[in-house]
C-alpha cells in the first residue's frame, strides 16, 4: 500500500475516533448515531473493534438510544469476522458503573447469539444484580446459569453466594450454594462471611471462619488477610471488643500482622472502642503505612475529642508529604469542631479553600455540622448555598443545622425547595422537618408532612419516622393523632410504647398511659429506663401514688433497672404532691444518688401548697448548703414559700439578692397551639 493511500485510511479512522470521543461527553441521540454508523460503514471501518466498541458504548449509555443496540450488534455480527471478542466486548464497556446496562447488552447478545455460553457475561449479569439489589432477575439469571450447566464454575457460585448474602430474606440460598459447592475457595468463605456480617449475623460469621480455620472446607478455603479485614471490621460495628483481641493475635501468629488492610482495620477497631493509646502503637509498628492508615488514625482522635493529636497527626502527614484526601479533610474538620470553637472550623475551611479544593457534599455536610454546632448558622448557610446540589445529604444537614440552632421556620421552609426541585427526601430529611414541627408548635406543617410520609413507598414503612410523629403530635398537645400513628404502625418497638405512654403523661392522661403500659407487658414488649420515667411522671401528675409506688418497685426488682435521679424526682414529687412530706423527705434522705436541686424545690414548692412551714424553712436551709450554684428558680421557690408564710423581710432579701446577682428566670412559654381554631 502507497504512503498515500495509507494516509487517506488514517485521515477517516482518526476523524472517526475523534467524533466518537466527542459524543462520549454529551448525551447522544439516535440521529447521531446512526450518522456516525452510516459513515463507518461507507468508509469499510465497521468491522475496526475500537470504533464498534465505542459506538456500542455509546448506544448503551442513554435510555434514549438503547434500541440501537440489538440492530447494531446483528448487523455487527453479519459484517464482523467470527473472532469478534464479544467477552471483551463487556469488560471494554465497564458495567460495574452502570448495572443497568449490563441487562441491556445481554439482550442484545442473546438475540445475535442465543447459544453463547460465556461464564463473564452471567458473571457480569449477576454482579449487575446485586448492585441494583434486583433480586428476582438475579434469581432468574441463576436459573439460565443451572440450565447452561454452568453451576460448577466456582467464580459464577461466589458471585451467586456474594449477590444473596446482600439480601436479608435470601440467605438461606447463600448458604444453600455453599453447602453444596463441591469446590470452595477462600474468596467463597469471605463472600458468605461478609454476607451474615452484613444481615448482622456475625457469631454465625465467626462460627464460619472458625470451621474454615480447621481446613473442613480444604486447603483453598484457608482464611486470608481479607476474610480478618470483615471480620475486625465486624467486631467494631457489633461491639466484640475480646474477639477483635484475639483476631489481632491471630493475625500476628498468621503472619498478617504487617498486612496494611488488616492493620488499618485493627486501628479502626481500637480507635471506635477509645483505645488510642493501642491504635497508635500498632500504627508506629506498622512498617508502610498508607493515607488510610493515617486517615483512621485522625479520625480515631476527632471521635474520642482530642483535636491537638489529630491536628498533629495531619501536620506530620503533610510534612512527610503524602498528600491528604476528603476524607482526611472530614475527619479535621471532625476533629476541630468537637468542642465547638468556631474559629478552628473556620481556619480548617480557610485551609480547603487555599488548597484549591472543591467542596463537594461530603465536605460541605460536615462543614454544615460543624458550624452547627458552633452556633454559627450564618457560615452553615453559606456552605450549603455553596454546594447545594441534587444529593439530599446536604439539604439534610442544613435542615438539622437550623433545628439545632432554633431556627425551625428556616428548616420548614428548605421542603418546600426540596419538593421544588424534585429531590427524594429520605428519613434523614423528614426526622429534621418532624422535629422542627415539634419545637414551633407548628401543627398543620406537622400534619401536611406526615401526609406525605404516608405517600411515599420509600418512608411509610420506617418506625423511626412514626416514632418521631408520636412525640411531635404528643408535644403538640394532639393526643387524638398520635394514637392513630401508633395504632396503624406496621411494626412498634420499644420506642413506640414509650412515646405514647410519655404523651399521654405530659398531657396529663395518667390513666391512659397505666393502660397503654399494661398493653406493652401483655405483648410481651420490656420497657426502659425512659419507658418507666414516663409511666412514673403520669402516676405523679394524675396522683396515682400507689401504683407509682408498685410500677417503682417492679422497675427496681423485676426489670433491674437501676433508677436514675429522675426517677427519685418523679417518686418524690409522688409523695409530695399528695401532702405525704414526712415520707417524701425520707425518701429523699435515703437515695443512693445526691439529691439535685430540681428535687429540694419540689419537697419545699409541696410544703408551700400544704402549709407545713417548719419543713418548708429546713429545706431552704438544705438548698442553700448544696455545693451547686443557685439558679434563679431556686431563689424563686424560697421567696415563694416566705411569702406564703408572711415572711417579708425574707422575700425582700431573695428578691434583693436575685437582683444583685442579675439572676432573671426564664419566662415559661406554652407550645399547644389553640386547636379550636
Amino acid at each position: 500500500m502507497s504512503s498515500s493511500s495509507q494516509f487517506h485510511f488514517q485521515k477517516p479512522t482518526n476523524l472517526l475516533l475523534h467524533l466518537l470521543h466527542h459524543h462520549h461527553h454529551k448525551t447522544p441521540t439516535i440521529f447521531s448515531l446512526l450518522q456516525i454508523q452510516g459513515q463507518l460503514t461507507t468508509t469499510g471501518l465497521f468491522s475496526d473493534p475500537t470504533c464498534l466498541l465505542s459506538l456500542l458504548s455509546l448506544s448503551l449509555s442513554s435510555p434514549s438510544t438503547l434500541p440501537l443496540a440489538p440492530p447494531l450488534l446483528a448487523f455487527a455480527r453479519t459484517r464482523s469476522p467470527k473472532w469478534l471478542p464479544w467477552p471483551a466486548i463487556v469488560r471494554a464497556l465497564g458495567f460495574d458503573a452502570d448495572p443497568l446496562r449490563v441487562f441491556s447488552l445481554f439482550r442484545a447478545i442473546q438475540r445475535v447469539r442465543p447459544n453463547d455460553r460465556d461464564p463473564f457475561v452471567y458473571a457480569s449479569l449477576i454482579k449487575g444484580c446485586n448492585k441494583l439489589s434486583a433480586l428476582r432477575e438475579g434469581k432468574s439469571v441463576h436459573c439460565r446459569v443451572v440450565r447452561v450447566g454452568f453451576d460448577w464454575n466456582v467464580n459464577l457460585m461466589n458471585s451467586l453466594i456474594s449477590m444473596y448474602s446482600c439480601s436479608g430474606c435470601s440467605m438461606r440460598y447463600a448458604r444453600v450454594l455453599f453447602d453444596g459447592m463441591s469446590e470452595r475457595t477462600v474468596v467463597s468463605v469471605n463472600c458468605l462471611i461478609s454476607g451474615l456480617v452484613k444481615r448482622k449475623l456475625f457469631d454465625e460469621g465467626l462460627s464460619l471462619f472458625k470451621r474454615a480455620l480447621v481446613g473442613c472446607f480444604g486447603v483453598e478455603a484457608k482464611p486470608n488477610y481479607v476474610t480478618l479485614v470483615v471480620l475486625i471490621s465486624g467486631c467494631g460495628e457489633f461491639g466484640r471488643y475480646g474477639v477483635g483481641k484475639s483476631l489481632h493475635c491471630y493475625c500476628c501468629k498468621a503472619g498478617l500482622y504487617f498486612v496494611i488492610e488488616a492493620c488499618n482495620a485493627l486501628i479502626d477497631l481500637y480507635s471506635k472502642f477509645g483505645c488510642m493509646n493501642e491504635a497508635s502503637a500498632l500504627f508506629y509498628e506498622m512498617p508502610e503505612r498508607d493515607l488510610v492508615s493515617w486517615n483512621t488514625m485522625i479520625s480515631g482522635y476527632a471521635l474520642q475529642g482530642n483535636r491537638v493529636r489529630a491536628l498533629s497527626l495531619f501536620k506530620d502527614m503533610r510534612a512527610r508529604n503524602l498528600g491528604f484526601d476528603r476524607v482526611s479533610l472530614i475527619s479535621l474538620i471532625l476533629a476541630c469542631g468537637s468542642d465547638g470553637v468556631l474559629n478552628l472550623v473556620k481556619m480548617v475551611h480557610g485551609y480547603i479553600k487555599a488548597s484549591g479544593i472543591e467542596i463537594n457534599p461530603r465536605i460541605g455536610t460536615a462543614l454544615i455540622n460543624m458550624y452547627s454546632k458552633c452556633g454559627s448558622i450564618e457560615s452553615a448557610r453559606k456552605v450549603f448555598s455553596e454546594v447545594q446540589d441534587e444529593n439530599i445529604a446536604s439539604w439534610n444537614s442544613m435542615i438539622h443545622a437550623y433545628v439545632e440552632c432554633g431556627h425551625d421556620y428556616e428548616a420548614l421552609e428548605l421542603f418546600s425547595l426540596i419538593k421544588r426541585r424534585n429531590l427524594r427526601p429520605d428519613e434523614v430529611t423528614m426526622l429534621g422537618l418532624i422535629l422542627a414541627c415539634r419545637n414551633s408548635a407548628e401543627l398543620h406543617r406537622g400534619v401536611d408532612i406526615h401526609s406525605y410520609i404516608e405517600s411515599s413507598s420509600h418512608l411509610n414503612q420506617s418506625t423511626i419516622l412514626h416514632n418521631a410523629l408520636i412525640d411531635m403530635y404528643a408535644k403538640c398537645g394532639d393526643m387524638a393523632r398520635a394514637k392513630i400513628v401508633f395504632d396503624n404502625m406496621p411494626k412498634k418497638d420499644v420506642v413506640s410504647w414509650t412515646s405514647i405512654i410519655v404523651g399521654h403523661a405530659i398531657n396529663g392522661e395518667g390513666e391512659e398511659a397505666v393502660a397503654v403500659f399494661r398493653r406493652m407487658k401483655a405483648e410481651k414488649v420490656e420497657p426502659n429506663s425512659v419507658t418507666y420515667l414516663g409511666l412514673l411522671s403520669a402516676c405523679d401528675h394524675a396522683g396515682l401514688v400507689e401504683e407509682g409506688k408498685r410500677f417503682y418497685d417492679a422497675m427496681c426488682k423485676f426489670y433491674h433497672i437501676c433508677p436514675r435521679v429522675e426517677h427519685f424526682g418523679c417518686v418524690v414529687d409522688m409523695h409530695a404532691r399528695s401532702g405525704r412530706l414526712e415520707e417524701a423527705q425520707k425518701l429523699v434522705k435515703n437515695m443512693p444518688v445526691e439529691p439535685n436541686a430540681v428535687i429540694w424545690r419540689m419537697l419545699m414548692n409541696a410544703c408551700r401548697v400544704h402549709g407545713n412551714n417548719d419543713l418548708g424553712s429546713n429545706l431552704i436551709g438544705e438548698l442553700t448548703e448544696l455545693k451547686t450554684s443557685h439558679g434563679a428558680e431556686d431563689h424563686v421557690a424560697s421567696s415563694n414559700f416566705f411569702a406564703e408564710a408572711g415572711r417579708w423581710d425574707d422575700v425582700l432579701n431573695e428578691r434583693s439578692f436575685m437582683a444583685t446577682r442579675k439572676a432573671r428566670k426564664i419566662a415559661g412559654k406554652s407550645s399547644v397551639p389553640d386547636l379550636s381554631e
